[in-house]
């Protein structure tokens, strides 16, 4: 009699049942037992034998129909085991209630058309020679992995719309991801502009009824085209003949909750399971997908100087004042043509203490608190969490704060105070803005890359910030930041960043887009310091109320460490709060994968605690 291993989407351990008839049952849904229930379910494998730890096993209620290929099943296996999680957790990601609904006869609503909201994409030229290397890719259907350096997002928009049209007449479907909704939707409908019902579309704020409907299309119907955002990369496909990213070093990729899984890193396993080519596209490639292409792993295209870029000055950031001579020269002759100015953060400012030299930091979470000027209040942008500005230092009691950084609002005053004339226009910048005139204030978390380029002039105040952080990705992001400003300026304009350091050696690469010498440059210190891509890191979480569990923690970190052989760190939190965290890290990635796959199971096995594991963190705080 064959046995069935079945996986359930709940954070549950794979299940068998046995059926009578005798077929290999593998991507197959089913309908079984489980308590005093009957829930739904994934053929994972097939099996011969009755396995020995199992007493009693129930029999399959109901089969209903093939949902996944055999391929598909390997890749959700691969990001169970990688990421260390239940595979219920991953089956729970792919469109697994629609499939069932479909399988049962629903029916879902088309989702309506939102044209004047999402702009139709103006297809520019791209470079022939990359379009053709892809497209031979697509028709010979095998695995490569490509790392296409694009000269801004438009570009890689713009290729897409390319592959569509090509790959509409072809056999074979392409999957394109992009980090952000409004990108999903403004490429999704300038695709079926241009070749009609062929495209579906996918993302996490389309209804149950129109994410039904596009699954219903998909298992119909002959589409090409599936444009998403992250979670479209575990949409059902039956000839998925190509994978492309855009904007792969976006933090977007990086899931926040259970399985903590990378689009990017998932997108390359299933094109490689799938037997499909991969293309990651980016005007930033990140680091790591850099040293890939150095070990022949991806194979790199390198458009970007195909469209001219602005020039980057670096200005000695003057004691005593906010902007630059030259950067307020450049503000007043160029402001009726368009000028933003960009700080690390909102607000007025940080708060010193002059004494102690402590910065105000939030009492809950202890991060640094953001003072509001004009409010009188400093603001917690961690935990939300708002106090009255204080009048003495928290730490040593000290009577005079003073100002340090400089956030939109302390920009905001310094302008009314430099810039006299009464018909300038000062305002906040908002992605969708598309009038020049004035000068905009923003902070650089509301840049965006795929934004369109208005403004002639770009001044960074307090840049040393994003050198500073004590992140080891520091300078890839700070370099990152500047290419989403290049997005906004146009090509004839410049961008000014004012730095106290303009010596160091990092603006030497970024004035000249020099973008191999700074990864060589980069590389070289990670490589020193054992950071990605040369070792992988695993943090592990620990939730817990009890305090019995919290006299264990050394006992816990004895454990992890004797079980994974890895460098530790931790634990990482307050013995008086109920969360603790665990920083492992090894040069044998997958020997450090597997031993904490199997650590995990013992720590399991404790109780009153609540276990959350991630691979490749995007933060190593707590």
């Amino acid at each position: 009699m064959p046995y069935y291993d079945v996986s359930i989407p709940l954070k549950l351990k794979i299940l068998t049942y046995y059926d009578e008839r005798d077929e290999d049952l593998t991507g197959y849904a089913v309908k079984v037992p489980l308590k005093n229930k009957l829930c739904y379910g994934i053929v994972i494998e097939k099996r011969e034998e009755k396995p020995e730890e199992v007493e009693s096993i129930k029999k399959i209620e109901k089969v209903l129909g093939r949902i996944y290929s055999k391929n598909f099943i390997d890749f959700l296996r691969w990001m169970s085991f990688y990421y260390i999680c239940e595979l219920g957790s991953i089956v729970r990601l792919t469109f697994f209630d629609e499939l069932i609904a479909f399988l049962e006869g629903k029916t879902g609503k088309p989702r309506g058309s939102k044209h004047s909201k999402n702009r139709l994409i103006e297809k520019i030229a791209v470079n022939e020679q990359t379009l053709a290397t892809i497209l031979e890719a697509f028709k010979i259907r095998d695995y490569r992995a490509f790392l296409l350096h694009t000269p801004n997002v438009s570009y890689e928009k713009s290729l897409f719309l390319h592959i569509a049209e090509m790959v509409s007449f072809m056999e074979g479907q392409v999957l394109f991801i992009l980090p952000e909704i409004r990108e999903v939707e403004s490429v999704y409908h300038s695709i079926v502009d241009r070749i009609g019902d062929k495209a579906v579309m996918l993302h996490s704020e389309m209804r149950a009824s129109e994410k039904l409907k596009s699954i219903e299309r998909l298992m119909k119907e002959n589409i090409k085209v599936i444009v998403g955002t992250r979670f479209a990369l575990f949409a059902p496909t039956k000839n998925l003949s190509l994978i492309a990213l855009s904007q792969e070093s976006s933090w977007l990729y990086k899931a926040e909750e259970t399985p903590r899984y990378h689009t990017r890193e998932s997108a390359i396993m299933r094109g490689f399971i799938e037997k499909c080519p991969v293309v990651l596209c980016d005007t930033m490639p990140s680091v790591s997908s850099f040293w890939n292409s150095t070990k022949g792993k991806f194979e790199y295209i390198d458009d970007f100087n195909r469209y001219p870029h602005p020039e980057i000055l670096i200005l000695k950031q003057p004691l005593g004042s906010i902007f630059h001579p030259e950067a307020l020269l450049n503000l007043k002759l160029n402001r009726k043509d368009g000028v933003i100015i960009v700080s690390p953060r909102a607000g007025f400012s940080l708060l010193r203490c002059s004494e102690c030299g402590e910065v105000i930091k939030c009492q809950g979470c202890g991060a640094t608190m953001l003072f509001h000027k004009e409010k009188n209040f400093t603001e917690c942008k961690r935990c939300n969490s708002t106090e009255k500005t204080p009048e003495f230092c928290p730490t040593c009691g000290g009577a005079e704060l003073h100002y340090v950084g400089t956030g939109t609002e302390r920009l905001l005053e310094e302008l009314k105070k430099t810039i006299s004339d009464s018909d300038v226009i000062l305002k906040d910048y908002s992605i969708d803005d598309d009038q020049i005139e004035g000068i905009s204030i923003t902070t650089s978390a509301k840049l965006k890359k795929s934004s369109v380029p208005i403004f002639k002039t770009a001044v960074f105040v307090d840049f040393d910030f994003f050198l500073s952080l004590p992140d080891y990705r520091a300078l890839e992001n700070a370099f990152s930041k500047v290419l989403s400003l290049c997005h906004i300026i146009r090509n004839d304009g410049n961008i000014i960043i004012q730095t106290r350091n303009p010596e160091n050696e990092f603006f030497r690469y970024l004035k000249r887009y020099d973008f191999k010498g700074f990864y060589r440059y980069e590389l070289k210190h990670r490589r020193e310091t054992l950071f990605p891509p040369f070792v992988r890191l695993i943090k592990i979480v620990l939730k817990t109320n009890k305090k019995s569990v919290t006299e264990k923690l050394d006992e816990i970190k004895n454990l992890i460490k004797e079980k994974t052989k890895a460098d530790l760190i931790g634990p990482l939190g307050n013995r008086d709060e109920s969360k603790f965290s665990y920083i492992l890290r090894s040069q044998n990635k997958k020997e450090l994968t597997e031993a904490v796959n199997n650590c995990i199971k013992w720590l399991r096995k404790m109780r009153g605690i609540e276990i959350v594991v991630e691979v490749d963190p995007a933060n190593l705080k707590q």
